[in-house]
């Protein structure tokens, strides 16, 4: 089966409210394309071979192989396929289900035969390698944000404390965010670029919403090791502030589909 052809959403708890669907729009308007984009090229293109590159070679020499190949079979029997006339978002969502629905299954295997920190080394360093292969633009633009704002003012509030992004900054984000293929919908809560600090919540990230509980392998439970090991753990050691650059910290809240990310820079 090709990778082209690559859940429905269950439901969580976030912290903040998402910001509002604005239903063609959301569907069909600049993010939704961009997203569909990115999800094809980082998904797709780049994320999904490390599942038949090396999570699945490693299982087929860790138990038998047979079955490995059987089981995978299945979990890909389950993805969703992308039709003609699906909108941008449905395509960007189907893509990243069944990405999050087969990397869960892989995970689960590994950690059968592992040690946490054969794990780790085999999923965390793996990740980081072939991001830095396959990625070095996306890591570049990511690392440029500290750059771009290390020397921005912060205009304080009437009560002393950072301020919000304006209005026209909140709807550039909102339109263009980067990060919006990852996540899904965000919210900025903090922004002092002065101080090197930018706070976002995250309601129902896409990790958790965009594959159908039932089709997991773990239907329940929420798609936790992945959000862990090929999100958090990978990012974290990509962004790790080294020489004042940028450094980014997740904080998933699970057993709900919310996350915050704190990012930081140095500004000196």
């Amino acid at each position: 089966m090709s990778d082209e052809t690559l859940i429905s959403t269950d439901q969580g708890s976030g912290r903040v409210m998402a910001p509002k669907n604005l239903g063609f729009y959301a569907n069909w308007g600049p993010q939704a394309w961009i997203d569909m984009w990115m999800s094809n090229t980082m998904l797709v293109k780049k994320a999904m071979p490390i599942i038949s590159h090396t999570f699945v070679p490693i299982l087929r020499l860790s138990g038998d192989r047979e079955q490995v190949d059987r089981d995978y079979d299945e979990i890909k029997s389950r993805r969703e396929v992308l039709k003609t006339f699906d909108s941008p978002r449905e395509k960007w969502r189907k893509r990243y289900g069944n990405f999050v629905r087969e990397v869960e299954w892989a995970l689960l295997e590994l950690r059968k035969h592992y040690s946490q920190k054969q794990y780790e080394e085999i999923v965390i360093g793996t990740s980081v390698a072939l991001s830095h292969e396959t990625s070095g633009d996306f890591l570049k633009m990511m690392n440029s944000m500290s750059d771009k704002n290390k020397n921005k003012k912060t205009k304080p509030t009437k009560n002393g404390s950072s301020s919000k992004p304006s209005r026209w900054s909140t709807f550039l984000f909102q339109t263009f965010n980067p990060a919006h293929w990852l996540t899904g919908p965000a919210t900025v809560t903090e922004f002092d670029p002065s101080n090197g600090l930018t706070v976002l919540e995250i309601p129902d990230c896409g990790w958790h919403t965009c594959a159908a509980q039932d089709s997991l392998p773990n239907p329940n439970a929420l798609p936790e090791e992945g959000c862990l090991n090929i999100c958090k753990g990978p990012f974290e050691a990509l962004f790790n502030g080294a020489g004042g650059g940028l450094k980014m910290e997740f904080d998933p809240h699970l057993p709900e589909t919310s996350c915050t990310v704190r990012m930081s820079w140095q500004t000196q």
